[in-house]
């Protein structure tokens, strides 16, 4: 079925509505009066003799002046509220972020080193002995996108970075709240879009090398959801293995390089804002995968590894392990 052409109203509309709210605004105030001043009659030059084409021509472009003096102002009105919403949307990630919203992503890495996600592993005797000190994260420039700081991102706050881009890029975006994922962080809506047309999944590694495992997995939600499109985002690198099975899939992978060209490709205006987002506040501390809060640097008094474990022990019983070596 073709697509239905647009009309000038609607192609004015939609022009208007890429341009900031309060251009917008401004051009509604002036189209107002522009019309107003050429809907007014010319007047009456006395011994003159107007053709009657004249007449009928200066009538209709009266008639078409006095219309416009409120339809267009409408029009750029309505652009400019479509503008501000689309604004406000863009913000939404921050909103969410302030929010503390309860969602995970499997695995999930903090960046002052490499972590694995014990779930349930009792350490209640090591937590009672574990003191708070040891922890101090590195320094990392906040004042432009580097690598270095996507690395330095903690898991939420990296599929939120991720979230957010997608957004500037006119998508609708939806992440996965608290529990398992699945194997899914974000699913991606075009406008008016019920149905994810992309969905996502986001690693925060800092060295480890994403598997093949874990392409097929998102692979595999690709196929039971009837989504077409996948891509893994991760800060780190993938295995030969798992960069071959994605090929002919449809599956997209981008490493930390291939998101810090993305993210620089953006207009200096919007790398600004997602970069003012991904380091407001505590943005290394890593985030309880179960609970959504802060968790705890421990260091037990009595040897052994440090770990993260989650502020509401024992009630919640999530840990992140910190690898040796790292």
């Amino acid at each position: 079925m073709a697509r239905r052409r647009q009309s000038v109203i609607e192609d004015v509309l939609d022009a208007a509505a890429k341009l900031p709210w309060w251009l917008g605004v401004l051009l509604a105030i002036g189209t107002y009066f522009v019309f107003r001043w050429l809907a007014v009659p010319e007047p009456a030059t006395p011994g003159s003799v107007r053709p009657p084409s004249a007449v009928v021509g200066s009538s209709i472009a009266r008639a078409l002046a006095l219309a416009g003096q409120f339809l267009m102002p409408l029009v750029f009105l309505g652009g400019a509220a479509i503008s501000a919403f689309q604004g406000a949307k863009r913000k939404r990630v921050v909103d969410l972020m302030k929010r503390e919203p309860e969602w995970d992503g499997e695995s999930p890495q903090p960046a002052a080193s490499e972590q694995t996600l014990n779930p349930g592993l009792d350490l209640y005797s090591e937590w009672k002995e574990a003191g708070l000190g040891g922890y101090e994260p590195e320094a990392v420039d906040t004042s432009r996108w580097s690598l270095e700081l996507l690395k330095a991102l903690e898991w939420k706050r990296f599929e939120y970075v991720c979230a957010g881009y997608f957004e500037e890029l006119g998508f609708r975006a939806k992440t996965v709240r608290a529990g398992p994922d699945g194997g899914v962080d974000i699913h991606l809506y075009t406008e008016g879009a019920e149905h994810p047309g992309i969905i996502v999944q986001c690693k925060a590694w800092k060295s480890r090398k994403v598997g093949v495992n874990l392409i097929r997995e998102l692979f595999g939600v690709m196929s039971a959801d009837k989504v077409q499109e996948g891509i893994f985002a991760t800060t780190g690198t993938y295995s030969s293995d798992a960069t071959q099975f994605a090929i002919g899939k449809n599956i997209h992978l981008i490493n930390g390089e291939d998101i810090l060209t993305k993210l620089q490709a953006l207009p200096p205006h919007r790398q600004q804002s997602l970069l003012k987002f991904a380091t407001e506040g505590d943005f290394m501390t890593p985030t309880c995968p179960s609970c959504g809060i802060k968790m705890a640097f421990r260091a037990p008094k009595a040897g052994g590894n440090p770990f993260w474990g989650c502020r509401n022990y024992p009630r919640c019983k999530t840990i992140l392990q910190v690898s040796k070596g790292q």
